[in-house]
Formats: structure tokens, sequence, C-alpha cells
């Protein structure tokens, strides 16, 4: 939990961020839209880059138990951690599906950024125009 938490909350920085860089440094010339779709972009290239960092350390995990390097686990070299690496590397479709899944929070994603952002910019242009 605390690992989604620091990533969302990662996430939300970087829309801060953007937000500001383009209120000080570009002069409002980035739209709401520009600034969500930038954001999540950013949040699925994260998904994805998670996964395969995810996957390369779960293979390097299971390679450790390949002792003479032939690139199988032998009959000797079973363990009982080893048939846990090999189901934990096999039987994950979590990191398969992660494209698909990560287009879908992309877009709950984006909703979630557009919203405030209409609601913050629209507040401060009534504020400007009374």
């Amino acid at each position: 939990m605390i690992k989604l938490l620091s990533f969302l909350a990662f996430e939300f920085m970087f829309v801060f961020l953007l937000a500001f860089w383009n209120r000080k440094y570009y002069q409002n010339r980035l739209s709401n839209f520009a600034i969500a779709f930038f954001s999540t972009l950013f949040f699925y290239v994260s998904i994805i880059g998670m996964v395969v960092i995810i996957r390369f350390l779960t293979k390097r995990e299971l390679e450790s138990f390949d002792l003479d390097g032939n690139g199988f686990i032998d009959r000797n070299e079973v363990t009982p951690e080893s048939v846990e690496a090999s189901n934990k590397a096999v039987h994950d479709t979590g990191l398969s599906m992660a494209p698909f899944t990560g287009i879908l929070f992309s877009i709950i994603y984006f909703i979630l950024i557009i919203i405030p952002l209409a609601i913050f910019n629209r507040k401060k242009v009534n504020k400007y125009n009374s």
C-alpha cells in the first residue's frame, strides 16, 4: 500500500510541476488537456517501466537457482524456493496484462487530472475577470 501511495504521490507531483512550469515559464501556452495528456502519458510509461523492472527482478531471482548455468533448473537444483520463484515467474498474468490495464488506469487518471485542472483554471479566470 505504501508503494502505491508513493507512486501516486510522485505522479500527482509531476502534474503540479508541469502546471507550474506551464504557468511560470511557458506563459500558459499548454491547455488543460495538454497538461492532462502529458501527465497521463508519463503515468502510463511509469506503469510499463515498473513492469519491466519487476520482470527483470523476477527473471534474475529465477536465474539465481540455476547453479550450473545451463539455463534450466535441473532436478538436483529444485528446492521449495526455486519452485516458488518459478511459479511466480510463470503464473503472473498481471505483468502480461499490464499494458492493457495500464490503458484503463490511464483513462481514469486522465479524468482525475482534467477535472481539477478545469475547475482550478476556471476559478482563476473568473477571479481575473471580476
